[in-house]
């Protein structure tokens, strides 16, 4: 899988606590957050690196940009990630954001 075909440029909102968001938001810019991205009513998961993204903690419902890259190899084609794709951002079982792929 070359470079080219492994990155994706997502807008992403993640929800509030009370909405079974996150305790504390991640940090977009600094590689280290790795969820699962699952794609339409698939269930099937995309794991994913966050790799580029705001400076600083999102902050829950805030509508952002980044960039991410495929984590590892999986199942799942990265092809599943054209632009216009949405896709809900999961931990484990739990949703925790949603998103749409704006560039590949």
């Amino acid at each position: 899988m070359s470079d080219q075909m492994t990155y994706a440029e997502v807008k992403v909102v993640f929800l509030p606590t009370s909405e079974g968001g996150r305790q504390q938001m991640p940090f977009l810019d600094d590689q280290c957050y790795r969820p699962h991205l699952r794609i339409g009513q698939s269930a099937k998961l995309l794991g994913v690196e966050f790799v580029d993204g705001p400076e600083g903690a999102v902050s829950p419902g805030e509508c952002t940009y980044a960039t991410v890259r495929l984590a590892y190899d999986t199942h799942v084609s990265s092809n599943v990630l054209k632009v216009g794709t949405e896709f809900e951002i999961v931990e484990g079982a739990q949703v925790v954001g949603r998103g749409q792929v704006t560039r590949r």
